[in-house]
């Protein structure tokens, strides 16, 4: 996903603890024997970007909610099947970083765009790791369901460059009308 340093978080799915590291790519390969331990007894994998990048997270999905996100060009970078039909999609923005109110205006709009609830946008949090077990969800016998990758193209989305130009011309749009609005005030205030 073009992305070097991770925020992976270990929680314990019973008792609500968390531990939190800060890992470059190569250390989070180095540690999946750790990991793997921890989801072992108990602990989901959540793994996110750490620092600025141009990835917003959306969950919540179904198959079809995935179809439409690359119906509409937005074919996601990475998809995790967190359980049975449920799907996280990784959509990569931009190659470069971008505020975290952008991601976020874009991940709601995303989502909105799919018209259906349940399902959410995040631009700020983490996603469940693949190859570990989903701790939340048990299937019949106590088993709980691995996380898998779905996809994995780690490509920026082909309409995102239109997408994100488009955002930042409505918020352009605001904030002048904003500005309007404060001129006409402070004028009235004046007589």
């Amino acid at each position: 996903m073009g992305v070097d340093r991770f925020v992976v978080t270990l929680v314990d799915a019973k008792q609500g603890k968390q531990e939190e590291r800060r890992w470059r790519k190569a250390e989070v390969v180095m540690s999946m024997a750790w990991l793997k331990r921890m989801n072992a007894r108990g602990y989901d994998v959540w793994i996110r970007p750490d620092g600025e990048h141009g990835l917003v997270l959306l969950g919540g999905l179904k198959k079809k909610d995935v179809q439409t996100l690359r119906e509409r060009g937005f074919v996601p970078a990475t998809v995790v099947e967190t359980a049975r039909e449920q799907y996280q999609a990784w959509v990569k923005l931009s190659a470069n970083a971008l505020a975290d109110p952008l991601r976020g205006r874009a991940a709601e709009v995303l989502v909105q765009g799919l018209g259906r609830r349940g399902a959410n946008a995040i631009s700020r949090a983490d996603g469940r790791s693949a190859g570990f077990t989903n701790q939340q969800v048990q299937r019949a016998g106590g088993r709980h369901p691995f996380v898998l990758v779905a996809e994995c193209e780690g490509k920026v989305a082909p309409a995102a460059t239109a997408y994100l130009a488009k955002l930042v011309q409505e918020r352009v749009k605001v904030q002048t009308g904003q500005q309007d609005q404060e001129r006409s005030r402070s004028r009235g205030r004046e007589r």
